[in-house]
């Protein structure tokens, strides 16, 4: 039996959250997703995700510090930023994780495919 991709969404938009599990499982990924870093960090600490895709503007814990706690709890995880935030732009410590702008997204998602595509490249690294 073929392992399945596993996902983490970590966004506090709850549509936003439901749109991307919908679509991702269709493309036959596991998906959880969480409203916030905390509940993140939790999911992190039990279960073992490839890929987290994260939002910027969390409540509580923002998305860097989620990123950077994440890749010391689970060095294999990668990461895709999802954000809202038309100023956002990379941070060292996100640059020296080996995240590159390739992995920023901008809500909302105009080609689902090419989303999909750097999933799959992430994976496959």
């Amino acid at each position: 039996m073929e392992n399945k991709t596993r996902i983490l969404i970590v966004d506090d938009d709850s549509i936003v959250r439901e749109n991307l599990v919908a679509f991702l499982e269709d493309e036959d990924f596991l998906v959880d997703s969480v409203k916030d870093a905390e509940e993140g960090l939790k999911r992190i600490e039990d279960n073992s995700y490839d890929i987290a895709i994260v939002d910027m503007r969390l409540p509580g814990i923002d998305g860097s510090q989620f990123i950077i706690k994440t890749n010391e709890m689970s060095p294999n995880t990668k990461f895709i930023i999802h954000t809202g935030s038309t100023n956002f732009s990379l941070n060292q410590k996100l640059k020296d994780l080996g995240i590159t702008k390739k992995e920023l997204f901008m809500k909302p998602i105009r080609d689902m495919n090419t989303f999909v595509e750097e999933i799959k490249e992430l994976i496959n690294d």
